[in-house]
Order: C-alpha cells, then structure tokens, then sequence
C-alpha cells in the first residue's frame, strides 16, 4: 500500500513539473502566395467566360446586362467564398495575416460579395425580361416572382441573396454597435446557408455548371478550398482537441477589483501547442454559457499545466466567467493569433499596452527570449488602482533586466509635445525604437495613436504588431 502511494505521489508530481508545450507548427507559406492564389483563379474565372462566350454576349444592351449579370455571379460568389476561407482559422491564413486582418478582409470581401450578388440580381432580372425598352418596375416585379416561383432553383437563389443582404445589414458598424455580439455572431451564421442555396443556384441555373464539366469541377473544387479548411479547423480540430485534454476549470484569481484570472487545466496539457501571446475562444459547457464563444488572450507564458486568462468585467459575459466555479468544464477554440515571438524581428523588444490590454503582453513580457536591457515594457492605465499585475512585472522586469515604466493619469495633463505616447515622447523615452520590435495591444483608439506616432517616427510596418479584438 505505501509502495502504491508512494509511485501515485512520484507520478503526480511529474505532471504538475512545469514543462514547455510544443509551439504550433510554422507553414511555409506567405502573404504573395496568398495574393497570386487569389489573383490566379480571379484569372482563370474570367477566363471560363470568356470561353463560355461571355464577350459574344455584348450585341445588344440586353444582352449585355446579361452577360454583366453572370460575369457579377461568379466574383460575387468567389468573394463570398474567399471570406468564408479567411474565417476559417486555418493556421495557415492565420499565420500569414492574423485575425484581426483576416477579420477585416472578410468584412470587405463580404460586403463587395453582396454588392456584386445584388447587381448580377438586378442585371439579369433586367436583362432576361424580353423587352426592346427598359422594363416597368411591373415588369421586373412580375420577372422575379416568375423566376423566384417557377424557375427550378430560383426560390433558393432569391432566399440565398435575401439573407446575405441581412447579414451585410447587421455587419454595418452601426448595426453592429446596437446588438449583443452572441445576436449578431448568430445571424451572421446565415451567410452559410445562402452559400448553400447559391450553389444549389449555381447547379440548377449557372451556365458554368450546365455546358461545361471542367467548369462545373473546378468551381466544385473552389467550394471544397473555402469549405474544407472551415470544417477542419472552425469545428473538428477544436472538437478532437477538447475529447482529448478535456479542459476545466482549475482555480480563479480575483486580481483587482473587476479584474479576475481563471486558470485552466486538463488531461496532457504539456502535450497543448500553444505559444504565449496567443489568445483562446472560452465557452463554458453549462447551460448559460454552452452556445457562446469569447476571445481571451493568456496573461502567462504556457507551462505544460494551466493556461491563464484574466478577464475584465466589462458586461454579463466577462462577469458571469468571473463567478465561475473549480470544476467546472470548458470548451477552448485555439490557440489563435499572430501577437506572438514568431514574428519578431528584431533583437530588441518593446511592448506598449493600454488597460486589460497588458494580458498578452505580461505572457511575452515574461518568456521572450532577450539578453538583459533589451526588453522594455510601458503600460498605460487610468489610474494607479487599475493597473493589473505590477507586482508580477515588477517581479520580471527585476528577474529579467528589463526596464517597465507605468504610465497612469489620464491624457489631458499631458502637453501634446510631452505626452508619453506622441512622437516626441516615445523618443525621449526610447531613443533606439526604431531598432526593435514593438508589440502594441489596448483600446483601438490607443493603438491607432501609438501606431501612429511609431510611423511617424519611421518604425518600419513590418516591426510593428497588433491585434484587435473588436468585431
């Protein structure tokens, strides 16, 4: 019985040793592969076209609208196909262009998808009518009700571009100011099902899938590129990565007021490829918080047994993570984001944050590798009472040589030529800036005012990275 305690108490010991986690594995692949990817099937697109007689079509106006129409179909489909591939978390578009860009190249592919969509509605509603003159608004009411009721296809067709409108609607920053994220994600997840009506579209009605097998295998093949990665990486990665280390959650830290760090753990954690400065989508298996993903970035450098997030109670969400209960099983989306040491460049390190901002940055600050001096942290807060961590990092910078300067108070007692976040006073503060890497988190308007003030400087683009969590 003792020899049995004694190799439980030796084996557990073991898996608490703190161990460094394999990092994520690197794709050999850049953001010019992704653009001549791109511009390629753009190419070969127009080319199909033109074979199936596209430019023939320009003998007549009507005809013309027509031939716009089906030439607007294909770009506004291959649009809508390339947002959903740069939503897909594939850590090859990951890697190349991170999350937030990979965010904002959906919004725009997304909206110009509906724009070309739209037209090509409006073009060919005109452009089939079979009048000599431009048709009434009767006219064009009674061609869609004929092709939405009678046409095989048509009803799916009219659904699937009623709900990308409602999608591109609510994706408007407006909209989405006056929405609840978990409202808008579950709409959004609509532009699914129009992708699936406009193929049933394009199978029963587009020339490309009728005459022409090559063609109808080739845009098979664009849908499985866009879909496949989605499948892989949004769902069945996340779902096998969960079976296996089966997280929960292991402890909760109250670090400030309103500021509270959960600790998370789970089978074979030192087996989790995760680097620090990434961030994980938390949704809590019990019955509130199941159906709901948020992004939360570690605010500790992996060690093989936990994963830290500390969260800010800024709404229901982020306070009712905060009152969660040891024990208590979560589902993890990741690891995501580029805001990582793979990216660096540079010997020398500066990390600026603003706020909760501080949570990727303290997991770089802490794991880095930089000789002494090399490394300098500048956290911005409100107040003194709302920086998070400052014994921690006062604790790091000591470990590590590394130089920290709090910055609390707000803006307006500063000067413009003084403030610590102009050009002027990065430079007085870090007269070799332009010599490292900066990594920036914060509030968007920060940021975009440190981003500013470090080109103004004439930091190189390619030294500068940030990500931003708003959607």
């Amino acid at each position: 019985m003792n020899r049995m305690t004694t190799a439980s108490r030796t084996d557990s010991a073991r898996q608490l040793a703190p161990t460094s986690p394999p990092l994520p594995r690197r794709w050999s692949i850049s953001p010019g592969d992704l653009n001549w990817g791109v511009l390629g099937i753009a190419l070969v697109i127009a080319a199909m076209w033109v074979r199936h007689g596209g430019l023939d079509r320009f003998d007549s106006p009507l005809n013309a609208l027509t031939a716009i129409g089906q030439l607007t179909a294909l770009y506004g489909t291959y649009l809508a196909l390339v947002g959903i591939l740069l939503m897909s978390r594939a850590p090859f578009i990951d890697q190349v262009v991170g999350s937030d860009e990979a965010s904002r190249l959906h919004r725009l592919a997304g909206f110009a998808s509906v724009w070309f969509i739209g037209a090509h509605a409006i073009a060919s509603t005109i452009g089939y009518s079979e009048t000599t003159k431009i048709p009434t608004i009767g006219e064009v009411w009674n061609q869609i009700y004929t092709f939405t009721i009678l046409e095989s296809g048509g009803l799916g067709g009219t659904i699937g571009l009623a709900l990308m409108i409602l999608v591109a609607v609510v994706s408007i920053r407006a909209a989405r100011a006056r929405m609840a994220y978990e409202t808008w994600y579950g709409i959004h997840l609509y532009a699914y099902i129009a992708m699936a009506l406009g193929f049933l579209h394009q199978l029963t009605l587009g020339t490309d899938f009728i005459d022409d097998s090559l063609a109808r295998a080739s845009w098979i093949g664009l849908y499985a590129i866009a879909f496949v990665p989605l499948i892989t990486f949004r769902f069945l990665e996340p779902i096998l990565r969960n079976l296996r280390h089966r997280f929960y959650i292991d402890k909760v830290v109250i670090e400030r007021d309103g500021v509270a760090s959960l600790w998370i753990t789970g089978n074979a954690m030192e087996k989790l490829p995760v680097r620090a400065g990434q961030w994980f989508g938390i949704r809590v298996l019990n019955a509130k918080g199941w159906w709901r993903s948020n992004p939360y970035s570690l605010s500790a450098g992996p060690d093989g047994i936990h994963l830290r997030f500390t969260i800010e109670a800024l709404g229901d969400r982020s306070r009712d993570l905060q009152r969660i209960k040891p024990g208590t099983r979560v589902f993890l989306e990741g690891p995501y984001g580029i805001l990582t040491g793979a990216v660096r460049t540079r010997e020398k390190v500066l990390l600026v944050a603003g706020g909760i901002g501080i949570t990727p940055l303290r997991a770089l600050f802490e794991v880095l590798p930089v000789r002494r001096g090399d490394m300098a942290l500048l956290y911005r807060a409100p107040s003194n009472a709302s920086v998070v961590f400052k014994k921690e990092l006062t604790r790091i910078a000591e470990v590590r040589g590394a130089k920290i300067d709090f910055l609390t108070g707000s803006r307006d007692q500063f000067a413009f030529n003084d403030d610590p976040l102009s050009p002027g006073g990065l430079w007085a503060a870090y007269p070799d800036v332009r010599e490292r890497d900066i990594y920036l988190c914060g509030s968007p308007r920060m940021m975009a005012t440190v981003e500013k003030s470090l080109r103004d400087i004439g930091v190189p683009h390619h030294q500068i990275h940030l990500e931003r969590f708003s959607w």
